[in-house]
């Protein structure tokens, strides 16, 4: 039960159903390697450091082995898989269309006090892109990002959106590590926020898609993801 210390507590302030609290905090302690691929899964120990039944815990295993981020091997039980190089790239090709779909539905419902804020975080990125600030520049982008999207008005694509950034959180940060990246984001935000200002749905979708292939090839360049598969299969 050693990695499963790390991982957050369940806030019973949150009226959300149990399972889906036990999935919420399964994928992040998987996405930010408190879970490590290989890192073995049992059911009963989960439940034990959740304090909750067997039942939430099972479902939400059933969900993180059909995403690909669990793997069973016969006679030996759930493992960690992680995140593959090839899981990144097929995430990225997803996030595309999904965002561009909701920035060209957002530009058309986004309100003046929404882009008056996004202008105001593009002038808070220029700031801390000059001034190298890494943390507080990620944390910018995140939010100009959540707005953006936000703004499409539609929920499940606002939840199916939310699900894909969170798989990807830890190497986004990896991909904005560099200063030649951030200055290539701030320009390509500066350039979805103009066509936001325009009400630009056509201009706006392929500024999306310009700014999240520039976020993968920025990863690719480090190359960073271990080879889980091996991991798991040494088990």
């Amino acid at each position: 039960m050693e990695s499963f210390k790390f991982i957050e507590p369940i806030q019973y302030n949150d009226f959300r159903p149990v399972r889906e609290l036990v999935l919420e905090r399964l994928r992040e302690a998987i996405l930010n390697r408190t879970l490590k691929p290989g890192d073995r899964i049992v059911e009963a120990e989960l439940a034990q450091v959740f304090n909750v039944s067997r039942t939430p815990v099972r479902e939400a295993l059933r969900v993180l082995e059909a995403e690909g981020l669990l793997r069973r091997i016969p006679r030996k039980g759930l493992f960690v898989r992680g995140i593959t190089r090839e899981d990144v790239v097929e995430i990225y090709s997803i996030r595309i269309a999904l965002e561009s779909l909701a920035v060209s539905i957002a530009v058309e419902r986004i309100t003046p006090v929404e882009i008056s804020r996004l202008a105001k975080l593009v002038d808070q990125m220029k700031k801390y892109t000059e001034s190298k600030e890494s943390d507080k520049l990620f944390s910018v982008c995140q939010e100009f990002n959540d707005i953006l999207v936000r703004a499409s008005r539609m929920p499940r694509l606002i939840k199916l959106v939310k699900v894909y950034m969170e798989y990807l959180e830890q190497f986004r940060a990896i991909s904005m590590a560099k200063h030649e990246r951030q200055v290539a984001a701030l320009r390509e935000h500066e350039e979805i926020l103009r066509a936001v200002v325009n009400r630009n749905p056509q201009e706006a979708e392929m500024a999306v898609k310009r700014h999240l292939r520039g976020a993968l090839e920025a990863f690719l360049k480090e190359e960073r993801i271990c080879d889980t598969q091996k991991l798991t299969d040494r088990r």
